[in-house]
């Protein structure tokens, strides 16, 4: 056993090796991260970053694992699998971890008697990729409820608390996207609900089908670009530059709505990269556009975004 590996042993109990990412990933893709750790606490973070810092081991740090595209080289370094789940409501307040998922938030909220998540209803993901990339659907975004969140600078290992004016939040945006910042957890500002359970749960079952009419099943990530402008759908574009349906691979573009990527069985990394590439190679050639990723793509080295 190497040093380092002695090392991980030592200083993260509980560390995987050699561990798959693909079965972490809803594009079930991903080949092996050399180390691999579940994180419970968030007392671990500052402890695990300076390790990280001190041995010269990169990391990468992810949720539910709902948008995100591994590599089939797995990663070179250490992933951590955010997993803290620990939630309380305060009032009309909801504090939750970063690991705490979107649908779990929904579910203790409404039987609190809460209301003001029914939008989010089939947003996948967790609080921390919420607050991360100021998630949302139906019209809610993460920065219209947020109150504020407890974040750890990785560069220093230091934590602060952050209210809501702090992320510089747009659309699909937030300030930690560039500085790199890690969401430990965050507050939301919900309200009593204001009409029957019975109506709120005919607000949630409406949204769920409409979800169920308009988007495919299958091993994806939802949607893979942002959309340009709220009157120009990535899917649209895509639609219209003749893409719907395409494949590459066993990659394939949905028929059902353009801006979902598939695997369809056996898609490689690769495939859905050069899927991608296509669309945007398209897209920019016959309307001047030039698609974003909403989806974080894992290089075995890093982050990388695509060219066009």
């Amino acid at each position: 056993m190497t040093k380092l590996k002695k090392e991980c042993q030592k200083y993260l109990p509980g560390v995987l090796f050699e561990e798959s990412l693909e079965k972490y990933s809803t594009f079930r893709i991903g080949g092996k991260a050399d180390f691999f750790y579940k994180l419970k606490s968030n007392k671990e973070f500052p402890s695990i970053i300076k390790f990280c810092i001190n041995e010269n081991l990169p990391f990468f740090i992810f949720g539910a694992g709902s948008n995100i595209l591994f590599s089939d080289k797995g990663f070179r370094g250490l992933v951590i699998k955010i997993e803290t789940e620990k939630l309380e409501f305060t009032g009309t307040n909801i504090k939750a971890d970063a690991g705490v998922l979107v649908s779990k938030l929904i579910k203790e909220s409404v039987a609190k008697g809460l209301s003001g998540l029914e939008k989010w209803v089939g947003l996948p993901g967790t609080v921390g990729g919420a607050v991360r990339g100021n998630a949302g659907c139906n019209g809610l975004e993460t920065r219209d409820i947020l109150i504020g969140a407890t974040i750890l600078d990785p560069k220093t290992g230091s934590i602060q608390q952050a209210k809501n004016a702090y992320f510089h939040y747009d659309y699909r945006y937030s300030k930690l996207k560039r500085t790199g910042e890690i969401v430990l957890d965050a507050t939301f500002k919900l309200e009593k609900r204001k009409f029957s359970a019975q109506k709120q749960k005919q607000i949630m079952d409406e949204i769920r089908k409409f979800r169920q009419e308009k988007q495919p099943f299958g091993s994806t990530t939802g949607s893979f670009f942002k959309n340009p402008s709220p009157d120009t759908p990535a899917g649209m574009l895509i639609d219209q530059a003749g893409l719907k349906g395409k494949t590459i691979g066993k990659a394939k573009i949905s028929e059902k709505h353009a801006n979902f990527f598939l695997n369809n069985g056996g898609a490689s990394y690769k495939d859905i990269l050069k899927l991608a590439k296509l669309a945007k190679r398209q897209v920019k050639a016959k309307f001047g556009v030039i698609l974003e990723e909403e989806v974080q793509i894992l290089s075995e080295k890093g982050p990388i975004t695509l060219a066009v």
